[in-house]
C-alpha cells in the first residue's frame, strides 16, 4: 500500500519543476499553468467522498488497483499530449486514479493489522506517502527531466505507478465487498460526528501546510534573491521534513498519546513556529529552519486523522466512505488556503499578514482536537 501510496505523492510533486519546460514546449499560460497544477486537487475536492462510496460499496482493493491504472494511463497519455487540452484531460484522469486509491488506503491498511496500537503505526507509515512521494519526485525530477525530458519523466513515473499496481494487486488482501447501498453509507457517515471533525481538521491543516509549501519557492526568489534551483530544493526539504512528524504521530498514538491532545499540541506548536517564520526579525536561516520545524510538527495531524477514520467510522463497512470524506477535506484545503494566503498578502502589504490566516488555521485545528477529544472520552 505504502509503494502505491509514494506513486500518489510523485505524481502530485511531478508538476511544479516540470512546469518550465511544458510552458516553453506547448506554449502554456500561467491560467493554463495553474489548472495544470491543480486539477488533481479539484477532482479529489468535487468526487472524494463518491470514491469512499465506490470502494466500500465494489469492494476496496479492486478500486483502489483501477485507481493505480487510471492515474497510470493519464500519465501515459500526458507524455504524448500535443497541446493543452490533451493535458489537462491526463490530469484529470490522474486526479480520478489519485482519489479513487488514496480514500481505499484506511479501510485496507485497517484490514491487514491486528490491534490498534499496530494501526496506529500503521497509519502513521502510511499517512508519509503524500510527502514522500511528492519530495522524491521534486528531488529526482531537474536530474530526469535533463536526460528524458518531461515527457519522459511522465514515462518513467506512469511504470512505476504500474509496478506498484502489481505490487498491492500480490501482497495486500482484499476486503469483503460492502451490502450497504450508496445512500445509506453517505447518510450514516455524515451523522457521524467524528467524521465531520477529522473532515474539517484536515482542511484546516492541508490549508495551512500547503500554502507553505505553494509559496516559499516565490518568497525565496521574489522577497530573498535566491535562485530557483536553490528556491526547489529548500521546497523539496520543507516537504520531506513532513515524514518524520508523520511517523512520530504514528508511534505517540500506538504508545497511548490521546488523539486530542496530541492533536492540540501539535497545533499549538505548529501555530508557534508559523509565528516564528513569518517574523521579518529574525535572520533567514532561523527562519528557514522554523519552516522546517512547522513541516514536521504540523505532520503529527494527518496520521492521528488516517488513524481515527476506523475508530470514527460507524462500521468496517463505511470506513472507505469515512475516508473519502476526510480526503475531500484535505483536497478542498489544499485548493483553497494558497488563493487565501495569496489575498492576505497582497491586500494587507506582503507575506508577515499571512500570519494571521496561519494562526487561524492552527486555531481551528486545535479546536477540532478539542473536540475529537471529547468525543472519545465519552466513548471510553
Amino acid at each position: 500500500m505504502f509503494a502505491g501510496g509514494v506513486a500518489c505523492g510523485a505524481f502530485m510533486g511531478k508538476v511544479p519543476p516540470a512546469l518550465p519546460q511544458m510552458r516553453a514546449e506547448l506554449g502554456l499560460t500561467l491560467v493554463e499553468s495553474g489548472l495544470i497544477a491543480t486539477t488533481i486537487n479539484a477532482m479529489g475536492a468535487v468526487v472524494g467522498m463518491l470514491m469512499g462510496l465506490l470502494c466500500d460499496r465494489f469492494g476496496h482493493k479492486r478500486l483502489g488497483l483501477l485507481g493505480l491504472a487510471t492515474m497510470a494511463l493519464g500519465g501515459l497519455l500526458g507524455a504524448v499530449a500535443q497541446g493543452y487540452p490533451a493535458l489537462l484531460l491526463s490530469r484529470f484522469l490522474e486526479g480520478a486514479g489519485f482519489i479513487t486509491f488514496a480514500v481505499t488506503g484506511a479501510a485496507l491498511i485497517n484490514a491487514s493489522v491486528s490491534g490498534p496500537a499496530d494501526r496506529n503505526r500503521a497509519m502513521g507509515i502510511w499517512t508519509a506517502y503524500m510527502p514522500f512521494g511528492a519530495a522524491v519526485a521534486m528531488l529526482a525530477a531537474p536530474l530526469a527531466m535533463a536526460q528524458f525530458g518531461w515527457r519522459g519523466y511522465w514515462v518513467a513515473l506512469s511504470v512505476a505507478a504500474f509496478a506498484c499496481a502489481a505490487l498491492v494487486w500480490r501482497a495486500v488482501p482484499a476486503t469483503q465487498r460492502g451490502t450497504v447501498g450508496g445512500l445509506r453509507l453517505a447518510a450514516e457517515s455524515l451523522r457521524q460526528p467524528g467524521a465531520i471533525l477529522l473532515t474539517l481538521l484536515f482542511v484546516f491543516y492541508v490549508a495551512q501546510w500547503t500554502s507553505v509549501m505553494v509559496w516559499l519557492p516565490t518568497f525565496v526568489v521574489d522577497e530573498r534573491g535566491g535562485t530557483a534551483a536553490a528556491a526547489a530544493f529548500m521546497g523539496a526539504l520543507m516537504v520531506l521534513a513532513n515524514v518524520p512528524g508523520n511517523l512520530a504521530g504514528g508511534w505517540l498514538l500506538a504508545h497511548g498519546v490521546s488523539r486530542g491532545p496530541l492533536i492540540i499540541a501539535a497545533s499549538s506548536a505548529a501555530g508557534a513556529c508559523a509565528a516564528g517564520m513569518l517574523s521579518g526579525g529574525l535572520p533567514d536561516a532561523l527562519r528557514f529552519a522554523l519552516v522546517l520545524g512547522f513541516s514536521c510538527i504540523a505532520g503529527i495531524i494527518p496520521a492521528t486523522i488516517f488513524s481515527g477514520v476506523p475508530v470514527h467510522a460507524r462500521t468496517p463497512g463505511h470506513i472507505g466512505t469515512t475516508n473519502g470524506m476526510v480526503m475531500q477535506g484535505a483536497q478542498v484545503g489544499q485548493l483553497a488556503g494558497p488563493v487565501l494566503l495569496a489575498w492576505l498578502a497582497s491586500r494587507f502589504g506582503g507575506w508577515g499578514a499571512t500570519l494571521w490566516g496561519m494562526l487561524a488555521f492552527a486555531a481551528l485545528c486545535a479546536l477540532c482536537g478539542l473536540a475529537v477529544g471529547r468525543i472519545e472520552r465519552a466513548r471510553a
